[in-house]
């Protein structure tokens, strides 16, 4: 029961500093497209926020959830914590991102939801979400294999 409460702990977690890790890129990367300081100023304290906030906070969370429980049932039976992370976040993160949240809001194909939802991006983003769960419940059991 505690892995289990553990490995859910740990995919919450990894769900918020998958966010912010989210954030840091978005803003580094309209840094790059745009080489200029007040449009990415902009962007950085209102725009990209306020996007994370309404459109991706709930799912991160969902998939978090979700991850950290495969990971705390799975627990008992194998020690390969990250293959099974890896392997939670990537699936529920293509399910959540590509099947749930389009169907949640409406988009265009070039809009924030259109390019999240897109397969690739949502299998790296539920990836790295998995692989930092896997990592944090791996530090709060102890374990060192």
């Amino acid at each position: 029961m505690v892995k289990i409460l553990h490995a859910i702990l740990a995919g919450l977690l990894s769900a918020v500093m998958s966010l912010v890790l989210a954030y840091v890129v978005g803003v580094a990367a309209v840094a790059v497209e745009s080489r200029e300081f007040l449009p990415t100023l902009l962007i950085a304290t209102s725009i990209l926020p306020l996007l994370f906030l309404f459109v991706l906070l709930l799912p991160t969370l969902v998939i978090g959830l979700l991850v950290g429980t495969t990971m705390g049932v799975t627990a008992n039976v194998s020690s390969r914590v990250y293959i099974i992370g890896a392997t939670a976040g990537i699936l529920f993160g293509l399910a959540v991102l590509t099947g749930v949240l389009p169907l949640m809001l409406s988009h265009a194909p070039n809009d924030f939801v259109g390019i999240i939802s897109q397969p690739f991006r949502a299998g790296i983003y539920g990836l790295t979400l998995g692989l930092i769960a896997a990592f944090l419940f791996q530090k709060f059991n102890g374990a060192t294999n």
